[in-house]
């Protein structure tokens, strides 16, 4: 049979589902012509073995009983009519109940088994290459004519060859074969057009879009599309919402960072041309000094900015995520604040009663999280303060926590800690408002949550990351 998916393009939907539906549907309809095709070949030769057994009948009325046994008395002219078919070939046999043969046309095969008294039976034979069908009727007889008999019948067989038969289940089959000729065309012609017209909501969607202005995300409007193709809008009114939702953020922080930016940078530019106004090498190294601050300042804005757009879900869309240790990882990134922590004699330490504390993340993220709690803590402790960085496990959860007895923070400043270039008001920290919204970014990257707890100014603060199983 034809491959049809190999004679349509894999590439189109519409061709897809005509060759999916017409390879399902032509083996049914070539199915229903064989079973027609069987049946009625069954019908005829019903029909052609009740016309056999007539004809042995008839023969079997031609037997005469006599003393000396059974007779055929059966005219030339008789016999001339029963072998004349236009067709094909008649062959007869009769054997009385000792099994002589009282008249034959040929060497007919005799059956396997033969029937009982006035009972028929069919089989098939061959007789010189030619196939057969022969019909053998027994024809019971009184005792007294079949006396030291092995049967009290007279076994009347006739055969004819199977040219008639042939040729009417042919005429049969091809009267069957047109029709479903016809049929297929029909079917696939509807098939093709109905498929067609079901798979149009499909080029209105992408008419609609083509349309577009490249500005345009807002939702494509599915109400008068097929419940079909509900999931597939839906899903693509998402993708448009978050698509747009990224968007208008990467805007905002844009335009936040270049206010942000605009500082620093006119204020670089200040130091700089009255550096190029000083005469006095004193006024000029203190202007010298003021730039390397400020330029101090921009590098780590900028540096902040570069890890928050990385931490981002839009900036690192194929983000790695391996098992790790972040017991290691946070005693590893906390003694690397150890010596600034001396310098402004804050006491920083680690507790874990934890071995391992492995979880699923990227390594240089999460240290980033590590580092920025860490220097948060660090800039708003006074001298003589206390750092404590600690992990802890709490059910199937990994706890990464900082706790400081630093500024603290009132219950309103808590919500807006997270926020971008946010920065509490009366401090006197150098910053750039970032280091808290990387923190929360990167734990949702990680599926983890960020909380800040403080009971107010002055009495600390404690940061929770919190890592689920």
């Amino acid at each position: 049979m034809v491959n049809l998916k190999q004679l349509l393009p894999q590439h189109s939907l519409k061709n897809q589902l005509f060759s999916w539906l017409l390879s399902l549907l032509l083996p049914l309809i070539f199915i229903t012509a064989a079973a027609g095709y069987f049946l009625s070949s069954h019908y005829i030769n019903l029909a052609y073995d009740k016309s056999l057994y007539r004809t042995a009948l008839a023969l079997a009325n031609q037997v005469s009983l006599e003393a000396l046994g059974a007779q055929v008395d059966l005219p030339q002219v008789a016999k001339d009519l029963l072998e004349f078919d236009e067709d094909d070939d008649i062959y007869f046999r009769i054997t009385g109940p000792r099994g002589d043969l009282l008249t034959s046309h040929s060497d007919l095969p005799l059956p396997k088994s033969y029937p009982n008294a006035d009972q028929s039976l069919y089989y098939n034979a061959n007789l010189a290459g030619k196939k057969l069908r022969v019909a053998i009727y027994a024809l019971p007889i009184s005792a007294e004519f079949s006396t030291n008999a092995a049967t009290n019948n007279v076994y009347v067989m006739v055969g004819e060859t199977l040219e008639k038969r042939r040729r009417m289940a042919s005429e049969i089959l091809l009267s069957m074969l047109l029709p479903q000729l016809l049929i297929i065309l029909l079917v696939s012609g509807l098939l093709f057009f109905g498929i067609k017209r079901g798979l149009q909501p499909l080029d209105t969607f992408k008419n609609d879009l083509k349309q577009r202005n490249i500005n345009d995300l807002s939702p494509v409007d599915n109400s008068q599309a097929p419940k079909e193709l509900w999931p597939l809008l839906n899903a693509f009114n998402d993708l448009l919402t978050r698509v747009n939702g990224a968007v208008s953020k990467e805007q905002r922080f844009i335009a936040d960072a270049a206010h942000q930016l605009k500082t620093p940078l006119a204020g670089l530019k200040t130091q700089a041309e009255l550096a190029l106004r000083e005469k006095e090498p004193a006024k000029i190294a203190h202007a010298l000094d003021q730039i390397n601050q400020a330029s101090g300042n921009l590098a780590h804005m900028v540096n902040q900015l570069l890890i928050l757009s990385k931490a981002e879900p839009d900036g690192a869309t194929f983000l790695t995520l391996n098992p790790v240790d972040l017991l290691a990882l946070a005693q590893s990134a906390t003694s690397d604040w150890v010596e600034l922590a001396l310098h402004k004699k804050i006491d920083l330490g680690f507790s874990s009663n934890l071995k391992t504390a492995f979880i699923n993340g990227n390594a240089a993220l999460l240290r980033e999280l590590i580092n920025n709690l860490i220097d948060n803590a660090i800039r708003y402790t006074p001298l003589g303060g206390r750092i404590t960085v600690g992990i802890r496990q709490e059910n199937k959860a990994i706890i990464f926590e900082v706790q400081d007895d630093g500024i603290g923070l009132e219950s309103e400043n808590q919500a807006l800690i997270f926020e971008r270039f946010y920065r509490v008001l009366g401090t006197q920290q150098d910053g750039c408002g970032l280091g808290l919204t990387i923190v929360q970014e990167i734990a949702e990257r990680h599926g983890a949550t960020v909380s800040v707890m403080s009971n107010g100014p002055g009495k600390g603060s404690l940061f929770i990351v919190r890592f689920n199983g």
